[in-house]
């Protein structure tokens, strides 16, 4: 269902992102940066809005459904919305944090004489792909619900998915293992 749910996320995003309002030519009276970021404000909180309203619509009451049939289908929606919140928080931890991926390795890279732990570089790019879903703000995530704390820890994580890539982290482990070698003077 969750696979489902992103699917269709992934399908709404897609079909919705060269949409763009014709340019206009003049303006009739200039608008300050105060307004504009009011209104984008708003607009992104109703984006994200009936990006939750399409990813799991509210269930319907049939006439063959009893209310408590329903009750539970509706509970069972919440639940998976916030689990999926957490996880994504989660995510946005693990990948918020690469850089001190990047310091673990090196240090222990130089402490066991260039020889770090295999398991280590597999960690390491599987928190990278956690930031995948961090290129934009996630639309199931409700801002204005979040802390400041995992609001900004959101934000890292979208700058982290920007600097840091597979390709990148591996080009640093192997510029680790270099250094190490040159510094143990090991071939």
């Amino acid at each position: 269902m969750v696979g489902l749910v992103f699917g269709g996320g992934v399908l709404v995003g897609w079909a919705t992102r060269e949409r763009r309002p014709a340019a206009r030519s003049k303006s009739v009276e200039p608008v300050s940066a105060k307004e504009v970021k009011k209104e984008i404000a708003a607009c992104r909180k109703e984006l994200r809005q009936l990006a939750k309203e399409q990813i799991a619509p509210p269930v319907v009451v049939t006439q063959d459904a009893a209310p408590e049939e329903v009750a539970k289908v509706e509970a069972l929606r919440r639940e998976v919305q916030a689990c999926r919140v957490r996880e994504t928080l989660q995510n946005a931890y693990v990948c918020e944090t690469i850089d001190g991926h990047i310091n673990m390795y090196s240090t222990l890279a130089h402490g066991m004489s260039c020889a770090a732990p295999p398991w280590l570089a597999a960690y390491m790019l599987s928190s990278v792909e956690k930031c995948a879903e961090f290129h934009e703000f996630p639309a199931h995530l409700d801002e204005d619900g979040l802390t400041q704390s995992e609001k900004e820890r959101v934000w890292m994580s979208k700058f982290s998915y920007e600097s840091r890539t597979k390709e990148n982290v591996t080009g640093w482990m192997d510029g680790i293992r270099r250094d190490c070698r040159r510094v143990w003077a090991i071939p």
